[in-house]
C-alpha cells in the first residue's frame, strides 16, 4: 500500500516537473526546453507513450543508440519502478552519471533519485547504490530543477530514514543509507 502511494506521488510529481519545466522554459525562445521536448531528443519519449510497443524492447534498443536521455525519460514516463529499475540494471549507471557532460537532463536525474527512492524495499542494496550515483551527479542550482531539489531531497531522505531504523536492513546497507543520508544532508544545507 505504501509502495501504491509512493509511486501515485511519484508519478504526480513527476508530471508536475515536466510541467512545470516545460512552461517555465516557454517563455525563453526558440531553444526553450519545450522545442526540445517536441522536437529534439525527447520526441521518441512521446512516441514512446501512444504506441504499444513492448517498453523494455523499445528501452533496449534507445541503450544500443546511446540514447540514454531519451530511455530514462521514457521509463520515469512509465511511472513503473520496475522498468526504471530494469533500466538502471542495463546501463552502467556510475559510468553514466560520471560523464561530463552529464548525458542526463537535470531534471531526469532528480525525478530518478525520486523513483528509486520509491521502490528501495525491492534490492535495496543495488538502489543504494545507484541513488548515491544519482545524487552526486545532481547539481541543485540547476534552474530547471532548482525548486523542486528540496522538497524531493526531503522525501529522500525520510525515506532513508525510515529504513535506517527497520531492524530488518543489513549492517551493510545501514552504512550505504547513513552515507545518502548525509550527502543528501549536504545539498539540503546547501541550498537554503
Amino acid at each position: 500500500m505504501i509502495t501504491r502511494t509512493l509511486s501515485g506521488e511519484l508519478a504526480e510529481g513527476l508530471c508536475k516537473l515536466m510541467a512545470f519545466a516545460a512552461a517555465g522554459a516557454s517563455s525563453k525562445g526558440p531553444n526553450s526546453l519545450t522545442t526540445q521536448l517536441s522536437n529534439g531528443p525527447l520526441s521518441s519519449v512521446h512516441e514512446m507513450a501512444e504506441s504499444p510497443v513492448d517498453p523494455i524492447k523499445e528501452l533496449s534498443r534507445l541503450i544500443a543508440e546511446r540514447k540514454f536521455e531519451e530511455a530514462f525519460t521514457g521509463a520515469l514516463h512509465r511511472s513503473d519502478v520496475s522498468i526504471v529499475s530494469w533500466l538502471c540494471s542495463q546501463v552502467d549507471l556510475p559510468g553514466i552519471m560520471s560523464l561530463v557532460p552529464l548525458p542526463l537532463s537535470q531534471g531526469v536525474v532528480l525525478a530518478l533519485l525520486q523513483q528509486l527512492a520509491c521502490d528501495i524495499n525491492n534490492d535495496m542494496s543495488r538502489k543504494l547504490a545507484w541513488m548515491t550515483d544519482v545524487a552526486v551527479a545532481i547539481n541543485p542550482t540547476d534552474p530547471l530543477i532548482a525548486l523542486h531539489v528540496r522538497p524531493i531531497f526531503e522525501k529522500v531522505y525520510q525515506t532513508l530514514e525510515y529504513h535506517h531504523n527497520q531492524s530488518t536492513t543489513s549492517a551493510s546497507d545501514i552504512n550505504n543509507i547513513r552515507l545518502l543520508m548525509h550527502l543528501i544532508n549536504s545539498v539540503l544545507m546547501s541550498c537554503k
